[in-house]
């Protein structure tokens, strides 16, 4: 089955503040989901980049360089800045070589911040809009909070195939 790769994938807003409560809790379970994946695995499966691509550490790297991009987005639609800031494409720094735990704190400190401040927003708040840079369509923070999670599902099943093709290859050799 192909799947549609995450630049070919179209996103209808619009979305109710009454459903933010459960996307947040898409959000945060995205703590526990990628600490279950990665738990006990060694660092050859973490650290292997198959086919030049990333690695798992980087692709948790770049989720949590994705959570300061957004928390600076809800920022810029409670005060109506169009476009928002451009999304992160390639990952500031190479994860490889770190620890998955200090990646996993990383990721987890970020999202915890964005988790507060949507928390934070008044029901005014989660009105506001922006124009979303390469999509070319205005979002309210529900709207960001639903692409961050569809973002983080993406990411999730890109780990998960790293997981099986680099096991694969293991298990080959």
């Amino acid at each position: 089955m192909k799947r549609p790769e995450w630049f070919e994938r179209n996103f209808t807003f619009g979305i109710t503040p009454g459903m933010l409560p459960f996307l947040l809790e898409r959000l945060e379970g995205t703590i526990a989901r990628l600490e279950k994946k990665v738990m006990g695995l060694p660092d050859k499966i973490l650290s292997e980049q198959p086919e030049g691509k990333w690695s798992i550490k980087q692709h948790i790297g770049h989720l949590a360089e994705v959570d300061e991009i957004a928390l600076k987005r809800i920022d810029e639609m409670l005060v109506s800045t169009s476009p928002m800031t451009p999304a992160v494409f390639e990952p500031k720094q190479d994860y490889t070589g770190q620890s998955v735990s200090k990646v996993l704190d990383y990721f987890a400190a970020n999202r915890m911040k964005n988790l507060e401040r949507y928390k934070s927003l008044s029901d005014f708040d989660l009105r506001k809009s922006s124009l979303h840079p390469r999509l070319k369509l205005l979002m309210t923070p529900v709207d960001l909070a639903y692409f961050d999670a569809e973002h983080d599902d993406h990411h999730l099943v890109k780990i998960t195939d790293n997981i099986i093709r680099i096991r694969l290859e293991i298990k080959n050799v």
